[in-house]
């Protein structure tokens, strides 16, 4: 027997090694050629990103896409704007022949951000030819079931908004029957249109240079809303018999959230409307043109709470006739919620009416010491007077009784500095030099002291604003009651003292301003016209 050198047996296995790896390759090269199954999920592929790019004539589909088809897929989508979905592919099964496929294939739409999406399945045909694998076009691929001429439209869903309600759940504001008064552009000639714009402005209340801003800043063919009023009242009706004789008016039926009245807590409320631009800009794209959102006071505050969110639907309808659409997926809008209120819509409505008789500045505040809820705000319509007027008291019982350690002090301790909280436009309290105080505090300042503790106002149902750590003691309260019961018997406060109820605790300047304390209830009223002692009577006798 022949010994083998080592040299011998390493070439040995080296060829192989050689053998194997040749073998292999050959192999991958062979199954490369003749396993049509990667080929085929590519092509499902390419038709998958044509689709999701809604471009079906770069070659996807080969012979069964032309002119027509490319047409009729922009058309049907139409309706879905720039929106186009994810679309993957889920399945690929051969046929026995190998000449054909079938992909399954998902089409995700997300119609709105942080919302369930709109999900498709189809299935693709492939076919294998001699330039290799295409897809074969059918409608069905844009969305189940769809049938010839079929549209595809996505409609955005507006959601109810939420009530604001006062006392004991009673309604102030809720979506109620209403007219929308603004110029149409195409139904007056351009060079008319300023002319216009400022009699319609003049005619709902509202500044003619802004409007008529408003309207040219806006395209030839724009709506432009100047005011929206209930669709019922006398007022409502002698201003719609106006302002439709103005040349460019259109009168349209809507549904809006409105209060018991025009003016009832206007400032207060605020008020509700088609989004602006700044409002679609800063929403993150929750809000688009068209949405109904707050725009001053509460209803801007709150929006969040009352707005609501919006849904959607995805209709196929008939070409042409978008009446006849069919849902192909839903997701509902959720109504708003409601904003509780402190207010007392009786109690509001009268104060309101009592400023009437004031031809001046004028505001009634109402508020309950033992929780300090705010039963009515009221000021003039378009003024803030109960909550921003300031008042110079040359003596106010509330301050000087407890300002042992300066007036300072004394405000910071009945909790006047640092705004309320209330979310309205608010004046507290200055010191420096002169005190001045708003209606709105006075009635705070006074409420701490009926109830004998440092009290903060309240006007939204659940939301407590903190008191100073540091707050008046029972004996700087106790103090502060014998000044307004000895000043409630004097001077002009003395027919203060016979109004039937509760001994009365007043003060006042006789003139501008007073304040009362009957029983569980702090008034505070203020008059330009120096007629405040006969306005707190009669709010008291009204109220009580």
């Amino acid at each position: 027997m022949t010994a083998t050198s080592p040299a011998r047996g390493l070439r040995g296995w080296l060829i192989a090694a050689l053998v194997v790896v040749l073998a292999a390759g050959g192999f991958l090269v062979w199954r490369s050629v003749t396993d049509p199954l990667p080929a085929a999920r590519s092509a499902a592929q390419r038709a998958a990103d044509a689709l999701a790019a809604r471009t079906i004539a770069e070659g996807a589909f080969g012979s069964t896409v032309g002119p027509a088809e490319v047409a009729d897929l922009a058309a049907t989508l139409r309706g879905m704007g720039s929106l186009s979905p994810a679309i993957t592919v889920e399945d690929l099964q051969l046929n026995d022949e190998q000449r054909g496929a079938t992909a399954r294939l998902r089409a995700t739409w997300v119609i709105h951000d942080g919302k369930p999406s709109w999900v498709q399945d189809a299935y693709l045909r492939l076919v294998r030819g001699a330039d290799g694998w295409t897809g074969v076009w059918q409608r069905d691929l844009i969305a189940s079931g769809l049938e010839p001429g079929e549209r595809v439209r996505a409609v955005r869903l507006a959601p109810v908004r939420g009530e604001i309600l006062g006392r004991d759940d009673e309604r102030l504001v809720w979506n109620q029957e209403a007219k929308r008064i603004g110029l149409d552009k195409t139904l007056v000639p351009a060079d008319a249109q300023p002319r216009s714009a400022a009699a319609l402005a003049r005619a709902v209340g509202i500044d003619p240079d802004g409007f008529v801003a408003r309207v040219a800043a806006n395209g030839p063919r724009a709506y432009v809303e100047a005011a929206v009023i209930r669709a019922v009242g006398t007022d409502e009706w002698r201003t719609l018999d106006v302002v439709r004789r103005i040349e460019g008016v259109r009168v349209l039926d809507a549904v809006r959230p409105l209060a018991l009245s025009r003016t009832f807590a206007r400032q207060i409320l605020g008020s509700v409307g088609e989004a602006t631009e700044a409002a679609i800009r800063d929403s993150g794209g929750s809000v688009r043109a068209g949405d109904l959102v707050g725009l001053a006071g509460l209803q801007r505050v709150h929006d969040p709470l009352l707005m609501g969110t919006t849904g959607f639907v995805v209709q196929a309808y008939p070409d042409g006739n978008p009446q006849e659409a069919r849902e192909l997926f839903r997701v509902d809008a959720v109504p708003g919620r409601p904003l509780r209120l402190t207010l007392d819509a009786g109690l509001q409505t009268r104060a309101e009416a009592l400023l009437t008789r004031s031809s001046g500045r004028a505001a009634a505040i109402l508020i309950r010491p033992s929780d300090g809820a705010l039963l009515a705000i009221a000021s003039k319509p378009g003024a803030t007077t109960a909550t921003t007027q300031r008042v110079y008291p040359d003596d106010f019982a509330p301050v000087s009784a407890i300002a042992g350690t300066g007036t300072a002090e004394a405000v910071r301790a009945l909790g006047l500095t640092g705004g309320f909280g209330l979310g309205i436009d608010a004046f507290g309290a200055e010191t420096d030099g002169n005190l001045r105080l708003s209606p709105l505090a006075m009635a705070a300042a006074t409420a701490s002291v009926a109830r004998g503790a440092t009290i903060r106002p309240r006007l939204v149902v659940g939301q407590d604003p903190p008191v100073p750590a540091s707050g008046i003691s029972p004996e700087q309260a106790e103090a502060a009651r014998r000044e307004l019961r000895e000043r409630a018997g004097r001077g002009a406060l003395k027919p203060l003292s016979r109004l039937p109820g509760p001994a009365v605790l007043a003060d006042g300047d006789g003139r501008f301003w007073a304040v009362a304390v009957h029983g569980d209830l702090v008034a505070v009223v203020y008059d330009s016209q120096k007629g405040s002692v006969a306005m707190m009577e009669r709010l008291l006798r009204t109220v009580r």
